[in-house]
């Protein structure tokens, strides 16, 4: 294996624990990815978490994620003529991006590109959850309720990230964007799916996602505004989502310590 593969850096931070939730993401009986293959790459790596399994896993995922990305149509067409199989990773990032409704900032690496995606979706999406909603998510996440109504009287309904980590701190807004983002893979998987790969996330990291309760799948989030054009797209956007919540959970440095 080289390690000229667009995706390698990004796919670099993944645990056995996350490679387990992508795959429930984006396994279906309707495409044409390897969904017995790959969990069974997801089983090695669990076992042994060396070179050799890191290497098959993460190629495996980068082809299926690139082909979900590219139309059946395309995915021949690059193949036969041999050109590069499954749609470039910035133009999913980007088709992702419009869907959410957000900017597309494709300046930076691929890790870049993730986080800022989630980072944008997040705060998007906070502004807009009712007042009352706002307070609780804030209150649920440690703020102090006096401080938070406070913060939002003082914002008048314009929030940013610089803004909201000044107001509270780095840990405080983490909580926020996971809160948010598994809230809306939730809504787009469904709530079986979701609580199934949220549970086991649970067992696996526990210091990272266990205080985030069912109510993160309860707030109006405007996912029914999202524009998923066919099941590749419900596949696409969940798995970018949570590609950026790994990358933003390893460059703040969170670990088990940090529980």
């Amino acid at each position: 294996m080289t390690n000229d593969r667009p995706m390698k850096e990004l796919l670099a931070i993944l645990t056995p624990a996350d490679y387990r939730f992508l795959a429930g993401i984006m396994e279906s009986p309707l495409n044409q990815t390897d969904d017995g293959g790959f969990l069974e790459k997801v089983a090695a790596l669990e076992a042994a978490d060396t070179a050799e399994n890191r290497d098959a896993i993460e190629a495996q995922f980068e082809q299926d994620f690139r082909y979900l990305g590219s139309s059946e149509i395309m995915y021949v067409f690059r193949s036969l003529t041999g050109s590069e199989r499954g749609a470039p990773f910035q133009e999913i990032v980007r088709d992702v991006a419009r869907s959410l409704k957000v900017d597309a900032n494709l300046l930076g690496s691929d890790r870049d590109v993730v986080e800022r995606l989630a980072e944008s979706y997040a705060t998007q999406q906070f502004a807009d959850l009712q007042p009352e909603e706002q307070q609780k998510l804030l209150e649920d996440l440690g703020v102090d309720a006096q401080k938070a109504r406070a913060f939002l009287a003082r914002s008048a309904g314009v929030f940013a990230l610089p803004m909201l980590i000044e107001a509270f701190n780095i840990v405080i807004v983490q909580g926020l964007i996971k809160t948010i983002i598994f809230g809306t893979i939730a809504r787009i998987i469904g709530s079986q799916l979701a609580s199934k790969l949220f549970a086991f996330l649970v067992g696996r990291m526990p210091w990272w996602v266990s205080w985030i309760g069912p109510a993160a799948w309860t707030l109006s989030i405007g996912w029914t505004a999202l524009d998923l054009q066919g099941p590749a797209t419900r596949k696409t956007l969940p798995a970018v989502l949570y590609l950026g919540l790994c990358s933003l959970r390893q460059r703040h440095g969170v670990s088990a310590a940090d529980a």
